[in-house]
Order: C-alpha cells, then sequence, then structure tokens
C-alpha cells in the first residue's frame, strides 16, 4: 500500500464518533482485498479476518476510526448552530476555525466557530478560554427556517475542515483525524504484509466511539475474542514548544507503557523490544498517564486479553489540524507484522506465565 495516499484516503473522509460511515467504507473497501471474511459487530466496527478457521494464537489488530468533532444541539431563531463536543476538545483551539457540517442529504456546508473580535475586549476576558457551552458554529444562515430546508438539524456532524497536506519535510503530513486514521493506515498496512505469511487468525478491526470511552473496542473484541491484541493509536509528540516528553516525530514507533485506562503488559514489551531489536525497527516509549486506547477496554474483557498498544507520534491532537511522520506510520505497521510473525503457542505461553520465567 502506498502510506501517503492511504493516509489522505482516511483522514480526509468526515467521520465523528457514532457517525462513522465514510471511513468505514474505506476501510471496508481496503478490508475486503484482504481478508477470507469482513463483517460488522452490532454498534458498527468492522472487522476483516485471515484464517479464520486455522489452528494457532488468535491475534487482533484495533484502530478507532471516529474523529473529535460535534453534534448540532440546537439551531436557534437566527440560523446559528449550538454545538455539543464529541470527544475532548479546548475551545483556545477552536475559536475561529472552519468547521463543516454534513446535512440529512449528504450535502456539506461551510461554517466557523464564532469568536469575540478582540478590539476593546477587557483583559480578564482575554486571558481565559471560552466555556464550550458558549460556542455556536456560523454557516451564512439568515433564519433558522433556512437552515432546517437545508436538511440541517439537531444530530448533524460537524468535523473540522482539512485537506491532507505534505510539509516542508516530506515524511511530515498535516490534516484532520490522524487520531486515529494514521493507526487505521498501520493496521492496513500490516495486514497487507501478513495476508499469505501469517497462517494462524488474523483479525483487522477498525473501531467506532473510541473518543467518548473505547466503546467499539470491547464490542469489536467481545466478536472476536483474541488470544492478543495490539490495539494501534496515536500518542502526544513532545518535540514542540508547546509540549514536552521523550516521543518525537520520526522516532519510530512508540511502546505506550501507561495511560490512564492502561498498564502496558510487561511481557508483552519486552517482546515488542526484542523484535524491534533483531529486526532494527526504530522505537520510543511513552510513559504518562493522560489519554486511553482501544487497549483500555480490550485488556479488561473475557478473562483478561494479552494486549499493549503502539502509538504513533502526533502533534496538536484533538485540534484541527494535527502532524505526523508518514515513517513513524511504517515503523508501527512493521513492528506489528514482526510480533506477529514471531508469535507461536511457546512464546505465547511464555508471555502469559510471565516473561521472566523465558529467561530462566
Amino acid at each position: 500500500m502506498n502510506t501517503e495516499r492511504l493516509l489522505q484516503e482516511l483522514a480526509e473522509a468526515p467521520g465523528i464518533s457514532s457517525i462513522e460511515d465514510e471511513p468505514r467504507k474505506i476501510m471496508r473497501m481496503h478490508l475486503q482485498q484482504l481478508s477470507d471474511r469482513v463483517y460488522q459487530d452490532g454498534l458498527g466496527s468492522v472487522i476483516g479476518v485471515q484464517n479464520e478457521d486455522a489452528d494457532g494464537i488468535k491475534i487482533q489488530f484495533a484502530a478507532h476510526m471516529d474523529e473529535v468533532g460535534f453534534m448540532v444541539k440546537i439551531v436557534d431563531e437566527h440560523g446559528y448552530l449550538r454545538l455539543q463536543p464529541i470527544g475532548s476538545m479546548w475551545t483556545h483551539v477552536l475559536l475561529g476555525q472552519r468547521m463543516d457540517v454534513k446535512a440529512d442529504n449528504g450535502r456539506i456546508y461551510a461554517g466557523v466557530i464564532g469568536s469575540p473580535a478582540s478590539h476593546g475586549l477587557p483583559k480578564e476576558v482575554k486571558e481565559r478560554t471560552m466555556a464550550m457551552n458558549d460556542l455556536y458554529l456560523d454557516i451564512g444562515a439568515s433564519s433558522q427556517l433556512q437552515v432546517y430546508k437545508a436538511g440541517i438539524r439537531p444530530g448533524c456532524m460537524v468535523f473540522p475542515h482539512g485537506l491532507f497536506t505534505k510539509m516542508l519535510d516530506n515524511d511530515r503530513v498535516m490534516c484532520k483525524a490522524l487520531d486515529d486514521r494514521a493507526g487505521c493506515a498501520a493496521e492496513l498496512i500490516a495486514f497487507e504484509y501478513l495476508h499469505g505469511r501469517y497462517n494462524a487468525p488474523l483479525y483487522c478491526a477498525g473501531t467506532i466511539q473510541e473518543e467518548p470511552g473505547l466503546r467499539g473496542a470491547r464490542t469489536a473484541t467481545d466478536v472476536i475474542h483474541p488470544d492478543l491484541s495490539l490495539a494501534v493509536d496515536t500518542t502526544v509528540a513532545g518535540d514542540t514548544p508547546a509540549d514536552h516528553n521523550t516521543c518525537r516525530l520520526g522516532g519510530g514507533a512508540v511502546l505506550s507503557m501507561i495511560d490512564s485506562n492502561t498498564i502496558a503488559h510487561r511481557g508483552l514489551i519486552r517482546y515488542a523490544e526484542t523484535i524491534a531489536a533483531e529486526k532494527k525497527i526504530p522505537i520510543q516509549y511513552a510513559v504518562f498517564k493522560g489519554g486511553g486506547t482501544d487497549s483500555g477496554n480490550i485488556h479488561k474483557s473475557f478473562e483478561g486479553i494479552l494486549s499493549m498498544t503502539i502509538s504513533i507520534p502526533i502533534r496538536y491532537m484533538h485540534s484541527m489540524q494535527s502532524i505526523i511522520s508518514m515513517h513513524d506510520v511504517e515503523a508501527c505497521a512493521e513492528l506489528m507484522s514482526a510480533m506477529v510473525l514471531g508469535m507461536n503457542q511457546t512464546k505465547y505461553k511464555q508471555l502469559l506465565n510471565g516473561w521472566e520465567d523465558d529467561d530462566d
């Protein structure tokens, strides 16, 4: 697969939590070319499977298809749209931003999140962020009736306007929704590479509704019931004047040790390190408790699922435009593929029983 083309296709598709129709169509199209069977769970996560009836360790990939955005909450009498946030956002990065709203008839209308003019604002107002409940979208309408006639009503999707753009360093790209369409790209690349190479059951899940609570990961895992799961998501890059941690763009795949929902399985982390060293795959580490990934629900399913998250560093997460390195996406896919190919019954049992036992 061409990484750049796949990322553009996925990231430009609109799809907030619960309205993932367009990214799901793209995932399904690619999965149909790589899978023996493609199906959906009851919530709408899409799943492709290779070697479904074979013996061996059943492995699941998971990456979420939804992006942060809004639903229309109220259309007021003047035609302004009041907004219900879907996912965690900061109003500081929202004011004055171009957003699009998708009407019931499928038409896309341009809008902007209204911002007070700074001229004459008191100092204390300038120094605080606007309350989320005060946000509204201006689509240039003159009345409530005009908005309704356009097919826009409560529940319609409002999403960031973003075109996929290559940056000064051609390895780096900018777009909306790279959290977690970059993860979707990585798992598809790995799934393609493993087609015909791994002879045990392998599942690739595009999950829904991760942003409001990791919901699709729970139902997809209930359907698959894997032995081992690798979630792939984005994590905050700390290589800017605004954010500081050990993760950087271009540094390779991130082994996420801990977040607000998960502490990664230590044996699986050590296994990933060993594979990365053998295959010369660049890795880095995230050891901070903010955020969460699909692993937060996966690892608690059934009797407990051996799982971890492999992450892609991202700048400006949950803002209207984010930046990633395509090299990091490919490193994640390479590490996922190598971990799958190195897995067998003996290795799996060693991991379940404790990594230290393997060294004795």
